[in-house]
Parts: structure tokens; sequence; C-alpha cells
């Protein structure tokens, strides 16, 4: 199987995406595991979710079920995870396993222990990739999916803080030192990157500002190549950055009024968004980018 990722809005091919259900089916364990999962949004729903009674598979379910529904309305093919191949806090964002770039699957070191098996589930969509195209990252390194962005073909952002480290970034940085590659660091506060910062297409970024203090001028010089659409703190805790991108001008978002001023903002810059309701998983920190594991993107 070919892997190819260059950037995050080349025309979106095949992806993986997580699950409503198994949700969070043995509470006692998932629990004792919440501390590790310190940054739930500050939302009407936090305290629900605290209490682990939101959201529920139900819920889940349809909205996964109108996630796919978009996905494949586009020609895209969607491949899920297995949860009995692993046990997992949940199985809803699969972003973090894993992730690719360019030809080449890099296995998380993931900083969340009780995900550090979820690789498992996946492993039958990568199983034909030639051996020495997937990387196992050490140990020592941690890094997550969701704190590795693909800024165009020649850049990779890579977001630290409590699920990335320094040598998460350097281990990154090394593997990539002969290549074409040039690898970003970008300090945030928030879960992961992408639940701050997305580029866009039409050369547009989504990006909240407040979350990214203490980075270089370096940092800032790239970021600064793209035409900023700043959300603000409100429209980040309900993850309006973190949109996915079927290709070029279209591209999936949250449907509801915490979003719609940034959606309207989008398609008044010639972007087609396709709004849908997903509620559920960004009242515990993620959405439509850290939902899907894309494995391959259309080359230009």
């Amino acid at each position: 199987m070919n892997l190819s990722i260059h950037d995050e809005f080349t025309t979106l091919k095949k992806v993986v995406i997580g699950l409503g259900s198994p949700y969070q089916r043995d509470k006692e364990r998932v629990a004792a595991e919440m501390s590790e999962f310190p940054l739930v949004p500050n939302t009407a729903w936090k305290e629900q979710v605290l209490s682990l009674s939101y959201p529920t598979e139900e819920l889940l379910i349809h909205e996964y079920d109108a996630f796919v529904s978009a996905l494949k309305k586009y020609g895209v093919e969607v491949l899920f995870p297995d949860p009995d191949a692993a046990y997992s806090f949940d199985y809803t964002c699969p972003r973090d396993i894993g992730f690719v770039i360019d030809d080449t699957f890099f296995i998380a070191n993931m900083a969340v222990q009780s995900r550090v098996e979820e690789i498992k589930t996946i492993e039958e969509h990568i199983r034909d990739v030639a051996p020495q195209k997937i990387i196992q990252i050490p140990e020592e390194y941690v890094i997550e999916g969701g704190d590795v962005i693909l800024l165009d073909k020649d850049t990779v952002l890579v977001g630290i803080n409590q699920r990335t480290n320094i040598n998460g970034f350097e281990f990154l940085k090394s593997y990539f030192r002969n290549s074409h590659r040039n690898i970003i660091p970008v300090f945030h506060k928030q879960l992961h990157l992408d639940c701050c910062l997305n580029p866009l297409g039409l050369g547009h970024m989504l990006i909240h500002l407040d979350s990214l203090t203490g980075n270089s001028e370096e940092t800032w010089t790239v970021l600064k190549q793209y035409e900023w659409i700043e959300v603000d703190t409100v429209e980040r805790e309900h993850l309006a950055t973190n949109i996915l991108s079927i290709n070029s001008t279209t591209l999936i978002a949250r449907q509801g009024n915490t979003c719609a001023r940034v959606n309207q903002k989008l398609k008044a810059l010639g972007y087609q968004v396709e709004e849908v309701p997903f509620d559920g998983v960004p009242a515990t920190g993620g959405s439509f980018r850290c939902a899907s594991l894309v494995l391959l993107r259309q080359s230009n």
C-alpha cells in the first residue's frame, strides 16, 4: 500500500476514522485514567465529561455516521480501527497514534499510557506498507500525531506541550536532517497543536494566537507566510480550528453557533464548508482532524 501526504489540504483519498462505539464502557477504569486527560475543554459539557456522563455512545454513533457520510460524498475511502485488537481509553481519535509524512508512517510514542496499545487497532490498514516505510519512534521521544502538521511540501510543524516533548521534536528534526523537510517547533498551551492552528488550501491559517506564546522569531516567520483567520478563546474551546480539509477549497467543520462566525468567514474567503453536527468528541478535546488518521492524499 502506498502512503502519500505532503500537506494538510491536497485531495483526501484514504483515511482511518475514529469510532463512536464502543465508548468508555469500563467506567471504573476510565475514571482512574482521567488524570491523563487534564485539558478538557471549558464548554457547557465540561462537568458531564469529567463525570463520564457525556457524550453517550448513541450521540457519538450518530455523529460519526454523519462524518463518514460527508467523507464518502467526496469519494474518500474510509477505514476504521478494530476495537477488539487492543484496549484504549476510547477509540474516537486515531490521529494521535501515528502519522504520515510524505510516504512514511511514524508510529507515535504516546504520552497517554492508556492508549499505548492503540496502534494495534489499525495495524491491518498498514500491514502492506513496506517495512522500511514504517518507523517506530523510540521510547525516549514522546510525540503524538495531533502535534504534527504538514504545513506544505517543505515544512512540518511540531507542537510542543504535554503530549509531545522537545525530544520528540528533535527526533523528527534529526530524521529529516538530510532531506528537503524543514522541521519547525511550535510551543503551545493546548492538548495538541491542531487544537489551536490549522493551515488551509487557499493560503489561510486558522489560528488562536494566545495559545502560541513563547515561540521564536523563526517560528513566527513561518506562520506569517499564511493569512491568518484568528479565532477567539470561546471558538478555540469549541475546536473551531480543528477542521479536516477534503481538498484545497473544501473542508469539514462543526455545525453550530460556536463555530458559525468562523465558518461564515471561511465561506466568504472561497471555501466550501461541509458543516456536520459534531458535539460529543469536541466536548472531550478533539474534533474532525483529531478523529481522522489520514493515510493518503492525492499527489499533485
